[in-house]
């Protein structure tokens, strides 16, 4: 039995002398006997080796009936191969079978044979073999790595916040009920009512990185049911712009680690990350409105931007301030929520937008608990029914803003990848459920 305590990594091999004892451990990728010699290429989570098995390897004969993707160990000298790129590999001395796959795979792992993505997230389990797949969520996870150091620099406190939760703050519409004893109780939306709490509790700085639920039937390249989300929320701010500044400080971090720590996955992805210049362009509205239809779009003055007027942005801003990174500012209060503050019809709710898409909205809430009251009136809600978001403000709220980032769009984006799906494990959409 081969001892899987002294296992090391494909990319290991590489860095061992010629005539070093090794042990491996991983799924064969492919086997090809050529009659006198054999080759194995074998793949785990770090990368390719090729195995050599020789003729007078024990286990010659029966190479040939291990099916791809079987999971196997082995034992071997380290050697330097003939290809011209000299990189090393192992001869074997002993092989193990831990587990044989089913030789009948429902869909081509190397990507060669195109799939569809749909079969291709029915079989998540056999696509994140695929090298591509899993530079993706390497990725994914420093972005996450990237942002918690961070927030722990910055003095932010991490917290959880429950995701069954009586009411929503985004609205009813967009709720999963759950089944909760005897009560009406539903999917969290967000963590914003959270947030604040934590804000009126004296925490002054807080984060969540979380998952959230929306119960839209979207069907576009960037929408989820279930979404991961950094939420954010600082106190005693003078305005927006000091949550902008934060934010845009946290993109440039991410952007740089990802650039330093990520080098591997994205030679392999083929992606160039440019770390924006500080500050961002800070962008009106109105004045976003005006670049487009310099453009000929002939959009109103009170024109809500949708994607493809986002995507248009983008272009424009690319070219006009040579960033993919840029803040819209300055909404009509009447495109924003009832708990974004108001200064005389104009709210002090922002988009972050990166590469022509939005990555982040947020902005200053309003604290003060009269004006809140008005302002859910205002945008024709019930007010009694707001009385579990309301109440706190009641007993001292703080000056505060904050913002929500998606995971799964920002690492799309990242990647240049062409559907958010690509960057989720496992996603949840309106006909998806499983895997």
């Amino acid at each position: 039995m081969i001892d899987l305590h002294k296992r090391i990594f494909t990319n290991q091999v590489q860095h061992r002398a010629e005539g070093d004892d090794v042990v491996l451990a991983g799924w064969a990728a492919d086997i090809r006997n050529l009659g006198k010699i054999a080759f194995i290429k074998l793949r785990d989570r770090e990368g390719f080796v090729q195995l050599t098995a020789l003729q007078d390897f024990k286990q010659f004969a029966t190479l040939k009936d291990i099916p791809k993707e079987s999971v196997v160990s082995v034992h071997g000298k380290v050697q330097t191969g003939k290809q011209k790129s000299g990189a090393k590999e192992v001869v074997l001395h002993d092989l193990e079978v831990l587990s044989a796959s089913d030789p009948n795979l429902p869909i081509d792992i190397s990507g060669t044979i195109p799939t569809s993505l749909d079969k291709r997230l029915d079989n998540r389990f056999l696509d994140l073999r695929n090298p591509r797949n899993l530079a993706i969520f390497k990725v994914r996870s420093m972005v996450n790595w990237a942002v918690r150091q961070f927030m722990m620099k910055e003095g932010v406190i991490e917290m959880q916040t429950p995701k069954i939760i009586s009411q929503g703050a985004e609205g009813g519409a967009t709720l999963f009920p759950v089944v909760y004893y005897d009560k009406k109780a539903y999917l969290s939306q967000s963590q914003q009512l959270y947030k604040q709490m934590m804000l009126i509790a004296g925490f002054e700085k807080v984060f969540e990185i979380g998952p959230s639920f929306r119960a839209e039937k979207s069907h576009t390249m960037r929408h989820f049911t279930e979404f991961t989300q950094i939420d954010f929320e600082m106190s005693f701010i003078n305005d927006e712009d000091d949550v902008l500044g934060f934010l845009e400080r946290l993109f440039v971090h991410v952007c740089t680690t990802v650039n330093e720590l990520c080098q591997e996955q994205l030679r392999m992805l083929g992606v160039t990350i440019d770390v924006p210049t500080l500050p961002f362009p800070r962008i009106t509205v109105a004045k976003a409105i005006e670049l487009l239809n310099e453009e000929g779009a002939k959009l109103p003055p009170d024109f809500d931007l949708g994607i493809e007027e986002e995507k248009k942005l983008g272009e424009l801003i690319r070219k006009k301030f040579k960033t993919d990174a840029y803040f819209i500012t300055k909404y009509p209060s009447s495109q924003r929520a009832f708990y974004i503050m108001n200064d005389n019809g104009v709210s002090r709710g922002f988009d972050f937008e990166y590469r022509g898409t939005e990555l982040v909205s947020g902005g200053q809430r309003e604290h003060r608990y009269p004006v809140l009251c008005k302002q859910i009136e205002g945008k024709g809600l019930v007010l009694k029914t707001f009385d579990f978001y309301t109440m706190p403000f009641k007993y001292g709220a703080p000056p505060h803003g904050g913002f929500g980032l998606g995971i799964d769009r920002l690492t799309m984006k990242l990647l240049n990848l062409e559907n958010i799906r690509e960057a989720c494990l496992f996603p949840r959409d309106p006909e998806r459920v499983v895997p």
